[in-house]
């Protein structure tokens, strides 16, 4: 077993036990993933300052899908697609991650990482 393939074992782990329920392209896939506490930060916009509450979210990056141990799902379907996040996944797409419907801003995932990580902010901002 490779380092890579122990850390992708533990992000697993980590999920099944700490993860929340999430999913993208409307409920199609469907994930568990880990979900930061909010992060208030004021931010200058047209009209003036506002603020916007911010997450993130981490994911085990799979290239298929798989089951946690208590036969829940941790992903329906790959999550990483020719070595890359999936489509679903990219900027300014919705998820849902904790019964949060929120939107992605960054996107962040090293090539051989057990993670891919998401900046997201409150769908309504």
């Amino acid at each position: 077993m490779s380092l890579y393939s122990e850390f992708l074992a533990d992000a697993k782990e980590m999920v099944a036990d700490f993860g929340v329920a999430g999913s993208c392209n409307s409920g199609a896939i469907t994930f568990s993933c880990l979900i930061s506490d909010p992060a208030v930060q004021t931010v200058l916009e047209a009209g003036g300052y506002c603020e916007r509450t911010q997450y993130s979210v981490r994911l085990p990056a799979v290239t298929a899908s798989w089951s946690q141990p208590d036969g829940s799902i941790g992903a329906s379907a790959a999550l990483l697609s020719g070595g890359a996040p999936i489509a679903s996944l990219a900027q300014g797409k919705k998820i849902v991650a904790g019964g949060k419907t929120v939107r992605i801003t960054t996107q962040t995932y090293k090539p051989g990482s057990a993670w891919i990580t998401l900046v997201v902010i409150d769908d309504n901002q």
